[in-house]
Formats: structure tokens, C-alpha cells, sequence
């Protein structure tokens, strides 16, 4: 066969296979794009109310160099309808640049919507969507959504650098309440041996002034609970501190001991670890606890020896543990999730003392704890003052 030919047999062999090769028809301008950074679902008067927040990204990325004062222009959209797809395509008619999904960091539900539509089916769009993902922060609120919205951090930053996309963050330095990420709760949620919790999202101007003036910030402020989808109630971060405790996750929390009111001695403290134990007693379910907890002093009011310090920690921690078990009771939920571990390896013992409402009866037994002072900061005990001249 001539060369010529053969040339032109390959010259039509790519050609060809070019033709069938998948090209980049459906391609979008990323500057022609509106990313979401999080989803607000409210219910009112029967209509679903969706509130989708877009940030603006270039400004995010250009914040070195912008301008002190330069505004962060978040912008929110509002559709309502008798469904949750219902409300955000109504959101889609007045769209001036498709929307993308795929950055959602954050779901909102406000309490009428927990308590009116119920988890499952207020997350079932958000879950059989493919550009959302599973790492959402999930947040409660009792506050109207827009001003949450609006509650913009320091130096005008994007809602983006506020606790509402990064709780995680301020979590690390003062674990007060632990933040749930959507795919979390609901697995806690369909697991029949837990109690679920979402934190509440509300707003705090009394802590930070700028220019003199006072500031909304965002807070997580108590949570709400739930057992199955079954709605059971709120508690405030006051009733939640025994909560912490608890949790092998929490990097440090303040706790300060007073006596008659006065403040004696304030620790950090980190958790250790816990177990669960439990007895039968008089035919219901006895809880006991052991729990350790590391801690090192952060002020001094009054020196005290290393056992008294030791004593007074861990009376604190058992008294704080008692009251949020008795406050999670009171609304039927068992908020420290003592059952678990009972559903897990004692199923038997579970089904006879705790299904259905077998909390009830159960009773928080012995509560020990034990402390651990690991060091006393840059000094050993309380500071003397300066002798007088």
C-alpha cells in the first residue's frame, strides 16, 4: 500500500475517533456563578420558607488587600412554598447566576420547623441532592432567620469566617457546647439506643463593641433534643454544663469553684475519659459513672493544698453532672446517653429496663470522679501582694 494511502487511512482513524471524544460542551464560567454557603429552612402559616446565603468569594479572597471598613456584601435569597423544592425553585426565578450547592457548609431549621415538619422530611431534599454534601454543620434556632443572617463577625469578614460555617474552631478553645454535623445527628437519630441533639444558634450583643458600639454575634446558646424524630425539648448551656464531661472530645473547659459565692480557684479543665456502668436494683436501672478529667489552674483566689484543690474539682464536676442528668429528665431525654452503651452490649438488659419509656424510672446512681492537676501554671500557689513601703 503507498505511503500516501497510509497517511491518509490514519488521518481518518483520528479524525474519526476524535468525533466520539467527550468535549467540554457544558462548561461554566466560575465567575458566572452564585456558591451557597448555607440553607435556612423555616415553616409559617403552612408554607415552607427557604433562605439561601451566597458569599461573595472574590471578595473573601481579596480581603489582604481591601480597604479597612470594606463591607462584606453577603446576599440571601427568600422563596417560599408548600414544599422545600417548591420554595427554592421559586428562589430560581429570579436567579442572575446558576446556582451552586456544592459549598453549603451550614443547615438551619428553626424550632417551628423541627416541631411542625419534622428532621426526616426537612432533610430529605438536602440528603437525596447530589452537589450537598453529608459534613454540614447543623444548627437549631427560636431567633427570625434573616437577623441570624445578618449577624456579620468582626472587621465586616464574610459570614463565612463566623461560628455559624466554623464552630469547630472556637470549639477548640472553649468547648462549651460541641457542635453536630448534619450526617452525625442523623445517625444518632436512627439509632435507637441515643438521644439526638442540635445546637441552638441565637445572638449575643452584649460581649464585643466596635467603634464603641455594640455588635450582633453569633452564639450557641443550649440545644435542642430529640429521641428517634420524636421532638423532646430544650435545655439551656447552663443546664448543658454536665454535658461536657462526657464528651472524649472536649478540648478544655473553665470551671470555676466558689464558696459562699466568692470565687476560690477557676481550672481548665480536659477530659480524660468516662464508663458507664449500671445496676438493677429494686426492679429499675441504676446508672453509676466513673469519670476522669485532667485539669491545670488558671487563677487563684485563696491558696489551698493539692488534695483540697483535687476535692473541691471533683465535688464540682459531680454536682454539674447530676443537674444535667435531672434537667434532661425532666423533658424525657437522656441527654448524657448513659443507655447506650447498655444497647450495645447488654441489648437484653436494654429492652427490659429502658425501651420505650424505661428512662423514666432509671435513676443516676453513684457519680465518681477523678481529677488530675497537671500543673499550676507559672507558679505554685497564689500570688503574694508587694509589701507595703
Amino acid at each position: 500500500m503507498p505511503k500516501l494511502l497510509l497517511k491518509l487511512c490514519a488521518l481518518l482513524t483520528i479524525t474519526l475517533s476524535s468525533m466520539t471524544i467527550a468535549g467540554c460542551w457544558d462548561y461554566k464560567n466560575i465567575d458566572r456563578m452564585n456558591y451557597l454557603t448555607s440553607l435556612s429552612i423555616d415553616y409559617e402559616n403552612e408554607q415552607f420558607v427557604v433562605y439561601l446565603q451566597s458569599a461573595q468569594f472574590s471578595e473573601i479572597a481579596r480581603r489582604e488587600g481591601a480597604p479597612v471598613g470594606a463591607k462584606q456584601n453577603d446576599v440571601v435569597g427568600i422563596g417560599k412554598g408548600k414544599s422545600i423544592a417548591d420554595a427554592m425553585f421559586k428562589v430560581y426565578k429570579s436567579e442572575q447566576f446558576p446556582i451552586y450547592w456544592g459549598h453549603i457548609k451550614t443547615v438551619i431549621f428553626t424550632k417551628r420547623a423541627l416541631r411542625n415538619v419534622g428532621i426526616i422530611d426537612l432533610t430529605d431534599l438536602i440528603n437525596r441532592y447530589r452537589e450537598i454534601r453529608y459534613n454540614l454543620w447543623l444548627f437549631g434556632t427560636d431567633e427570625p432567620i434573616e437577623r441570624l443572617l445578618n449577624a456579620f463577625p468582626f472587621y465586616n469578614r464574610s459570614l463565612y469566617d463566623s461560628l455559624m460555617m466554623k464552630p469547630d474552631e472556637s470549639y477548640r478553645q472553649f468547648s462549651y457546647i460541641k457542635p453536630v454535623y448534619l450526617y452525625r445527628f442523623l445517625s444518632d437519630t436512627y439509632e435507637r439506643g441515643k438521644t439526638a441533639m442540635i445546637p441552638r444558634l441565637t445572638i449575643d450583643s452584649s460581649s464585643w463593641l466596635e467603634g464603641g458600639k455594640p455588635i450582633s454575634l453569633l452564639i450557641m446558646d443550649g440545644a435542642f433534643f430529640f429521641k428517634g424524630t420524636d421532638f423532646l425539648g430544650t435545655l439551656t448551656t447552663e443546664q448543658l454544663i454536665g454535658k461536657r464531661y462526657l464528651d472524649e472530645k472536649m478540648f478544655r473547659v473553665p470551671l470555676t469553684i466558689e464558696n459562699e459565692e466568692n470565687p476560690v480557684i477557676t481550672f481548665v479543665v480536659r477530659m480524660k475519659k468516662f464508663k458507664v456502668r449500671y445496676a438493677v436494683r429494686d426492679g429499675r436501672l441504676n446508672f453509676n459513672l466513673d469519670i476522669k478529667v485532667k485539669a491545670f489552674i488558671d487563677e487563684m483566689q485563696q491558696n489551698l493544698d493539692e488534695a483540697k484543690m483535687r476535692q473541691l474539682l471533683e465535688q464540682e464536676v459531680e454536682k454539674t453532672v447530676r443537674s444535667t442528668y435531672d434537667a434532661g429528665k425532666n423533658i424525657g431525654a437522656d441527654i448524657l446517653n448513659l443507655g447506650y452503651p447498655i444497647f450495645k452490649y447488654h441489648h437484653s438488659d436494654w429492652k427490659s429496663y429502658l425501651r420505650g419509656e424505661g428512662f423514666a424510672s432509671a435513676a443516676l446512681g453513684s457519680v465518681r470522679v477523678q481529677a488530675m492537676i497537671i500543673h499550676s501554671g507559672k507558679y505554685k500557689g497564689r500570688i503574694a501582694e508587694s509589701p507595703k513601703s
